[in-house]
């Protein structure tokens, strides 16, 4: 029997464990994903960053496996564990812990397998590369009134005639953004 560390099954053969993070995150309510934007746009950039690294070791095998350990090495930000906050955070910093592990033990796999785990990292990143910045940035149909949107960063936002604002914001909102591909869209400033 096989017991060498590359044999044993990674989470990247049946399901994509940061994706599903990612998705769990993507779910979260608008009014709750506002005030951690900041933090889930540096994630997301991260993220982004594993991803190419991971298809680069496609194409580039040894000094893209060497790099993508230490590319996977995020700490989340604690803003995004607080108990306030839903599930998601927890998960992802598993996923992508799990990930790094995974990642490290590459350097001794055959070939075969090392090229099958990247191609199913790689597929599981770009995944949550999209959801993540879908989170970061689609905002349509969200209900809002409520929320205290004053000192956040709202440039990037995308949002339709059903996003409902808060009252004192909604015209500068409004006059803030631009008409692009039928979705409205906060200018940065």
């Amino acid at each position: 029997m096989d017991t060498a560390p590359w044999a044993r099954w990674t989470p990247w053969r049946r399901r994509r464990p940061v994706a599903a993070a990612a998705r769990t995150i993507a779910s979260w309510d608008a009014a709750v994903r506002l005030p951690v934007r900041a933090h889930l746009l540096w994630l997301a950039q991260q993220i982004s960053e594993a991803r190419t690294t991971a298809q680069a070791a496609l194409d580039q095998p040894q000094e893209a496996r060497t790099r993508l350990p230490d590319v996977l090495d995020l700490t989340l930000a604690p803003q995004l564990h607080a108990d306030r906050m839903p599930s998601g955070a927890q998960q992802l910093a598993d996923a992508v812990h799990e990930a790094r592990r995974s990642a490290g033990q590459l350097a001794t796999a055959p070939p075969r397998a090392a090229h099958r785990t990247l191609t199913r990292l790689a597929d599981d990143l770009a995944q949550a590369d999209e959801l993540l910045e879908r989170a970061c940035h689609d905002i349509r149909g969200a209900d809002l009134r409520s929320a205290d949107l004053t000192h956040l960063y709202l440039g990037g936002l995308r949002w339709d005639e059903s996003t409902r604002w808060p009252e004192q914001q909604r015209e500068q909102i409004r006059t803030g953004s631009d008409l692009v591909d039928g979705v409205y869209q906060i200018r940065d400033r």
